[in-house]
């Protein structure tokens, strides 16, 4: 049982009236919704080019949000105090699904304790030892690949990027329990999806529709696993858990500032934290790498001669596919007081988000917005809190080095592999649960 007396729970006050917001869209919250997901770049630039800055948008489920894009904004957005900026609250709908004490849910003292203990395995030496690990399982993805046989990328870096985390971040050597968790954590993580848009509609199951049911019975099947992970890694001597270098061994170790280990409950939901934000938004980076490579071969070329002797050009790969296709397009905040964004102010209780998806596009921010021209993040065009796919602030993705690490590592091996794509029509955009996915997966072919 974990010691800390911290309570994780923020109370948000009453959202205020629509009257008192910005203007926006008055169509259903399901409309919108819809139309976001459908088609999520240019139902937002739509928006901005007849509100401008800032507007409101409703989404049931999610409520009324007031939305900023221009980086000063938005640098007030994701730097403002975090005892008045709570992003836990604005993370709410998705804290049932991760568990009260996961990092993204929690605000103020809890947060700043939880994130301290997860930061030593994001940086550093240890980020770089999980190296050669990755590169290895991106060879072995490959080579399973079938030859002049379309087949959709997207799958296959989910697949990958699971077995990144069976190894970096559980670390679990048994055969069994690992194989169970291949077949049951992309069911689970398909459930949270359908669950965070049912939520939007309804807040329970329906007759013989029932995923609430069905999440919370492929989470208590996963959660049966990875508590027994935990006792097992719990029981291990301290000196053989100390020399692992997955970061369910370094959780089992680290200790509060009062000296309590972190209990079974904390370990699982950062475990589930750790799942949920590292494995389908890597896998769908990648996946939208290649299909941006390929439709530019240009940059593809001097990808392929350069990472060798200039990684510089690889990480500015990186940056533009994060840029151009944001796959979390939105941070969010919840203000507990009153606040003033720009000339603007805002009630207490309004939600807050920064778009990077529009910030990402605007083009008196990025010029020729469209154009996939890593050369933007070589020569230092890109202003400050232009380029947010990680959040910012206190708040900035924990594990926002070790994804650029993974998607560049494994962008090496996906560079020199002969690809194709399968369909030559544009990758559609879509917006599933929090993310943005290629709507067709990204089709391609391996050459011989």
């Amino acid at each position: 049982m974990s010691t800390t007396t911290l309570d994780p729970t923020v109370v948000a006050p009453p959202q205020p009236p629509r009257a008192a917001l910005p203007p926006g869209p008055r169509a259903p919250g399901i409309v919108q919704a819809l139309q976001f997901a459908r088609s999520p770049l240019a139902s937002v630039m739509a928006v901005h080019r007849r509100y401008g800055e800032p507007f409101t948008v409703n989404s049931p489920g999610f409520g009324t949000s007031v939305i900023f894009s221009s980086p000063e904004l938005v640098r007030q957005v994701v730097t403002g105090d975090p005892q008045i900026f709570h992003a836990g609250l604005a993370n709410a709908p998705i804290k049932p699904i991760l568990g009260p004490w996961s990092l993204l849910a929690l605000d103020r003292a809890p947060h700043m304790q939880q994130r301290k203990l997860l930061l030593p395995p994001f940086h550093g030496e240890r980020l770089r030892s999980y190296a050669d690990l990755i590169a290895e399982l991106a060879e072995r993805e490959v080579a399973s690949w079938p030859l002049g046989t379309p087949f959709k990328l997207h799958e296959r870096m989910e697949r990958l990027t699971l077995e990144a985390i069976l190894e970096v971040v559980f670390g679990i050597a048994d055969e069994a329990r690992k194989d169970e968790l291949r077949r049951l954590l992309p069911l689970l993580l398909q459930s949270a999806r359908v669950l965070v848009f049912w939520g939007t509609v309804l807040h329970r199951d329906l007759g013989p529709i029932r995923p609430r049911a069905t999440f919370e019975a492929r989470r208590d099947a996963v959660d049966a696993l990875l508590y027994a992970e935990i006792s097992e890694r719990r029981a291990m001597p301290a000196a053989e858990r100390a020399e692992r270098k997955d970061i369910l061994s370094m959780l089992v170790e680290a200790e509060h500032e009062d000296g309590g280990r972190l209990g079974d409950a904390e370990i699982r939901d950062q475990l589930c934290t750790l799942v949920m934000a590292g494995h389908e938004t890597t896998a769908t980076a990648l996946a939208w790498a290649i299909d941006l490579l390929e439709r530019n071969p240009a940059v593809l070329a001097q990808l392929r001669s350069d990472e060798d002797d200039d990684p510089a050009y690889l990480d500015a790969v990186v940056r533009e596919v994060l840029r151009i296709r944001p796959v979390v397009p939105v941070v969010g905040r919840t203000v507990t007081e009153p606040v003033q964004i720009g000339p603007h102010e805002i009630p207490a209780g309004t939600d807050l988000a920064a778009t990077m998806l529009i910030t990402h596009h605007r083009p008196d921010v990025y010029p020729q917005p469209e154009r996939f021209r890593p050369e933007r993040f070589l020569n230092d065009e890109v202003p400050p809190y232009a380029w947010l796919p990680f959040g910012g602030g206190v708040r900035r993705c924990i594990g926002a080095s070790f994804a650029q690490f993974e998607i560049a590592t494994i962008l090496r091996v996906l560079a020199r592999t002969p690809l194709r794509l399968a369909v030559a029509k544009p990758e559609p955009i879509r917006a599933t649960g929090v993310t943005i996915v290629p709507g067709r997966g990204v089709r391609v072919v391996r050459a011989a």
